[in-house]
């Protein structure tokens, strides 16, 4: 594919109607990984999306992509990169400013998108069904997005623009986005009742950490990270689910919520392991970007949270 010569002033002047329907249709493409997949979601033909991307990179005067036939060959280029990343900073900004047109109304409407962990029904100190409950109360006719998501992936998806605030293990602060501390949990090692360990629970470190371990594949946390270390045998799962069946199999130690492995406990499936050792403390927090904070639906969904500590 010829790269398209350069313009210098490839989006002076407003932006037209056909220019932002070529960049949702680029944003489309990226999301779903390729031009096949993104067929279902944009409702039209594989020929036309590359029709209108090849528009697109003339329009720009760059190169987006590198693209064929399948799924697995589409690639961004650096320009496409950035430009992606254009457009989910554009994304949030018509986010916020349809919240603040809302404000301006007596009632609250548009859209609130939370994003959320995927074990949120089984954290105790959180009642989701009655925080949504709240809300829709208070806000009868705020359109609710929840989704879910894994701890690695909650705060991507509010930098980016793709969700307004959530509730999060808090790893590291990042620039940008503003944490309200609501409780903390207790994580501990645990086997299943198969796994040898499980038959001797009083084991020496040096034992314990010769055993595979189900670990996350993103980073942990700081206050973690010294016990993961020590296994120095691995293998990774990016959903808490994921790791908890791992675990199960007796055939991999592994780290949990005590609120998570608690079901499995009393059934004799899970035992934890020297837990006065292996144990760490977990702060979760409402997330938002800083930015954001004075908007109205974020701070009435701040409100109706229904913590029990």
């Amino acid at each position: 594919m010829s790269k398209p010569s350069p313009s210098k002033h490839a989006l002076s002047g407003r932006l037209s109607d056909m220019d932002l329907r070529l960049l949702r249709v680029f944003r489309e493409v990226v999301r779903a990984g390729g031009l096949a997949p993104a067929e279902v979601a944009l409702n039209i033909s594989r020929s036309t999306i590359s029709v209108h991307l090849s528009d697109l990179e003339t329009r720009l005067g760059m190169q987006l992509c590198l693209r064929s036939r399948g799924r697995a060959d589409f690639k961004l280029t650096p320009e496409g990169e950035a430009l992606y990343q254009a457009i989910a900073e554009l994304d949030g900004h018509l986010a916020n400013f349809k919240s603040q047109v809302n404000a301006i109304q007596s009632q609250l409407t548009g859209e609130l998108r939370v994003v959320l962990p995927d074990d949120v029904l089984e954290i105790p100190q959180l009642d989701l069904p009655a925080t949504i409950a709240r809300l829709r109360e208070r806000a009868p006719q705020l359109q609710l997005n929840i989704q879910l998501a894994a701890p690695q992936e909650l705060e991507l998806e509010i930098l980016a623009g793709r969700a307004d605030v959530g509730i999060n293990p808090l790893h590291s602060r990042r620039p940008g986005l503003s944490y309200q501390p609501l409780f903390s949990h207790q994580s501990l090692l645990y086997c299943g009742a198969n796994h040898p360990c499980a038959r001797e629970r009083d084991l020496a470190e040096e034992l314990l950490t010769q055993q595979e371990l189900a670990a996350p594949s993103h980073a942990v946390l700081s206050g973690a990270a010294h016990l993961y270390r020590l296994f120095p045998n691995r293998s990774t799962a990016n959903h808490m689910a994921a790791r908890l069946a791992m675990i199960l199999s007796g055939k991999f130690l592994g780290f949990l919520p005590a609120y998570l492995a608690e079901t499995y406990v009393k059934k004799e499936s899970l035992i934890a392991l020297r837990p006065e050792r292996f144990c760490y403390q977990i702060q979760n927090a409402l997330t938002f970007k800083s930015s954001a904070a004075d908007q109205p639906a974020i701070q009435l969904f701040s409100e109706t949270l229904v913590i029990n500590n």
